[in-house]
């Protein structure tokens, strides 16, 4: 497993396995797009939701979680990650085909509305082997993703990932020095306007040779941005294994996942690990951007379990993101946020879990 692929994980794009692409570019004319509603949004009606009336135009959707680590070292060694934040912003504006993308992917007179989806990471990590302890890094990394709307497939637009990272780079540690890696770049990707290919730069800030390359991203398949899986997810029908394709910049390719959704539940007010959760959801609620009544007094949020993995024999890690169940698409009371997410670390070595700790509209 390179480094790039360990990246990958404190990027929240699917875990951390996006090792080999198992289809970048399959020439199948069947179809096997998923359906793509807009979820995040009260009422989903079929029709494109995004134009000139769009709240998201002019609100923004920001939610904030707090990061915790669980889990023993594997064996030879540990990374003790420290409480750490992950924040996400979705709004919408207006892609100017002709001025906001590379040359060879610009058309003149072409304007769309398209979603923006911003993600920062802080986490501190200290490396421990045996009785050496590194010093403690902090793992920052902020992505932006633009996409089409949900009536339109969220074909991908643009996106950039921001990474100054430490990741695990072996299962077995035999040296301080070699049981992690480290990157400090920048990877930028353009797509073409019918999401067909993609153009990813990389410029290092340190340690490595700046490059450009073009793949293509034609499937049968959806084709989603890893920087807006997360939203992805929010967006699709809560049942059953949907598959799509992922593009990952840091890749320069894509791979297949699958989300296989589980049965719904209602979060336990008496769970303490969820006080915090439930007070964010409770505040949205009394702040009505979430419109969850009241049962006996008290509000009850149904929730789904989705796990999100590579097809492929070796599908390696996963992560599980539980999500606000769409019960109603004409009183969408609970948007479909994300509340949790438990994502696991590579090479056995625990579990981070990201708990929402604030959800608004501004």
């Amino acid at each position: 497993m390179n480094k790039i692929v360990k990246i990958v994980a404190l990027c929240l794009c699917a875990a951390s396995a996006f090792a080999l692409s198992a289809c970048s570019g399959c020439n199948s004319t069947t179809s096997y797009k998923a359906t793509t509603t807009p979820n995040w949004l009260i009422r989903t009606s079929s029709a494109d939701e995004l134009d000139a009336s769009s709240p998201l135009l002019t609100y923004a959707e920001q939610s904030t979680y707090s990061i915790t680590h669980s889990g023993a070292a594997n064996g030879t060694y540990s990374f003790e990650y420290g409480e750490g934040e992950y924040t996400t912003k979705l709004y919408a504006q207006l892609f100017n085909w002709s001025t906001d993308t590379i040359g060879e992917y610009a058309e003149d007179d072409l304007r769309e509305y398209v979603y923006v989806y911003e993600t920062t990471l802080t986490l501190p990590v200290t490396v421990v082997v045996g009785d050496e302890r590194s010093e403690q890094f902090v793992n920052k990394i902020s992505t932006v993703s633009y996409f089409a709307s949900a009536a339109n497939n969220l074909r991908p637009v643009y996106s950039k990932q921001d990474i100054k990272s430490v990741t695990p780079n072996v299962l077995q540690a035999s040296s301080l020095s070699g049981s992690y890696v480290e990157m400090d770049c920048i990877y930028e990707t353009h797509y073409s306007q019918d999401g067909r290919n993609a153009t990813t730069s990389v410029t290092y800030r340190s340690g490595g040779e700046d490059s450009t390359a073009t793949a293509s991203t034609a499937s049968e398949y959806t084709v989603i941005d890893s920087s807006a899986l997360a939203i992805a997810l929010r967006s699709l029908t809560q049942s059953g294994t949907p598959t799509f394709d992922v593009y990952v910049g840091v890749n320069g390719s894509s791979a297949r996942y699958q989300a296989a959704w589980g049965s719904a539940y209602t979060l336990d007010r008496e769970d303490a690990s969820l006080t915090s959760v439930i007070s964010a959801l409770d505040d949205a609620s009394d702040d009505g951007y979430l419109l969850t009544g009241l049962t006996d007094g008290v509000r009850q949020y149904s929730v789904k379990p989705v796990v999100v993995s590579l097809v492929s024999s070796m599908a390696g890690p996963s992560t599980t993101y539980h999500v606000a169940s769409v019960t109603n698409t004409d009183m969408n009371a609970g948007r479909a946020v994300i509340v949790r997410m438990e994502e696991t670390v590579p090479f056995n070595l625990g579990t981070l879990t990201y708990d929402l700790q604030s959800l608004t509209l501004v």
